[in-house]
C-alpha cells in the first residue's frame, strides 16, 4: 500500500505500512465491484436466530505515533465506527435485533476480535494525487465472501471511485486485524481500504454529504442486517 514504512509496522500498523507491499497507486483500477453475496448465516442449535457479534475496527486509531495512518484517516473510520453505533440502534427490519456490535481501536487483545464477522475500515494514501480506489482484502473465503458483498454494496449506494485489485498478497496476510480474528474464531474478517483521501474525486465521495454512511450501509446489506 502507500503509507511511508516504519520500524515496526507490521506490528503496529496495517496493510498500508508494509515497505513489501507494492504501490497500491500502481495497481489497476476496475470500474465495478464483482458480484458475490455473502452465504446465509447458519441458524443455531434450536433451528432459530443466534445473537451475533459484529466486529468493527478504526484503523490506526487512537494511535499518536508509529503507524498512524494517512492524514485524516483516524478521523474518517471514527466516524464510520460511530455511525456502525448509531445504525445498529435504529428501528429497522427483523433481524438487527439479533446482531450486537464490538468497535475496537487499533491496539487491543486478542479477545476482542472474537465474533462471527470482522471489518478493520482504513483510507489509502498516496503522493500521487490521481491514485485512487476502493479495495478489500481478506485473509480465506469466508472473508473473500462477506468483502466481495460489500464491494458490491458499497457500489450500490453512490461509490464510483472504482476498485481496486484486491490485494491480500503473501505480505498481507501479516496484517494483525484479520489475523487476529481468524485466531480468535471469527474467519469472516476483512481489510475495507474505503477509498484515497489524497484524491480530490475520492475524498469527495468519502467525506461529502453521505460517504460515512455509504461505508456502514454497505456492511449492513453485506451482513443481511
Amino acid at each position: 500500500m502507500t503509507h511511508e514504512h516504519e520500524p515496526g509496522a507490521e506490528a503496529e500498523g496495517g496493510p498500508e505500512n508494509d515497505q513489501s507491499l507494492p504501490d497500491a497507486a500502481d495497481a489497476p483500477v476496475h470500474a465495478t465491484a464483482e458480484e458475490s453475496d455473502a452465504p446465509p448465516w447458519p441458524l443455531g442449535d434450536e433451528g432459530g436466530p443466534v445473537v451475533r457479534i459484529l466486529v468493527v475496527q478504526m484503523g490506526h486509531c487512537f494511535r499518536t505515533s508509529g503507524a498512524t495512518g494517512t492524514p485524516g484517516e483516524q478521523a474518517f473510520v471514527k466516524a464510520v465506527a460511530d455511525a456502525c453505533v448509531e445504525h445498529i440502534e435504529r428501528p429497522g427490519p427483523p433481524g438487527r435485533e439479533h446482531w450486537r456490535l464490538r468497535v475496537i481501536k487499533a491496539d487491543e487483545p486478542l479477545e476482542q476480535y472474537a465474533g462471527d464477522a470482522f471489518v478493520a475500515f482504513h483510507c489509502d494514501g498516496s503522493t500521487r494525487p490521481d491514485a485512487r480506489g476502493a479495495s478489500v482484502g481478506y485473509p480465506n473465503a469466508a472473508g473473500q465472501s462477506l468483502a466481495r458483498a460489500w464491494k458490491h454494496a458499497y457500489e450500490r449506494h453512490g461509490w464510483s471511485g472504482g476498485f481496486r485489485q484486491d490485494n491480500y498478497t503473501e505480505s498481507l496476510k501479516k496484517y494483525y486485524g484479520t489475523r487476529k480474528a481468524v485466531e480468535a474464531g471469527n474467519p469472516r474478517a476483512f481489510i475495507a481500504e474505503c477509498g484515497f483521501l489524497t484524491n480530490s474525486g475520492d475524498k469527495a465521495l468519502l467525506t461529502g454529504p453521505g460517504g460515512v454512511d455509504r461505508v456502514v450501509r454497505a456492511l449492513f446489506e453485506a451482513l443481511g442486517i
